[in-house]
């Protein structure tokens, strides 16, 4: 599990629904070029037990190695339905953009 600190710059932090988050995934990685298929899913969904979002390095980190390279961290907040994320990276203005309307659509709605 990372931190989400580092020296790439960090955008889309907030948090969204727990449910929402396999939809918030594979919006984010479209936008960076990345195919996120069944196996980057599974590798999320198995990690987000072990996170939490109180804790330090209690997040966990996925790479997004399309397009524009980024890096997705996820921490679950315990006993709430809602997940925290954050991408790191160096993206275009357009995909920066894309990724925070993302944040803001899926702190909103439920995707089911």
């Amino acid at each position: 599990m990372g931190d989400p600190s580092g020296s790439a710059a960090s955008l889309g932090g907030g948090w969204i629904f727990e449910e929402s988050l396999r939809p918030f995934c594979e919006s984010v990685a479209e936008f960076c070029g990345y195919d996120f298929d069944d196996s980057d899913w599974q590798a999320v969904e198995n990690a987000l037990p072990g996170t939490d979002v109180e804790e330090p390095g209690g997040w966990y980190d996925y790479p997004l190695s399309g397009r524009t390279p980024m890096t997705l961290l996820v921490a679950a907040d315990p006993g709430s339905s809602v997940v925290f994320v954050r991408l790191t990276g160096e993206p275009d203005d357009r995909t920066r953009a894309r990724i925070e309307a993302a944040v803001h659509i899926f702190s909103r709605y439920t995707m089911r």
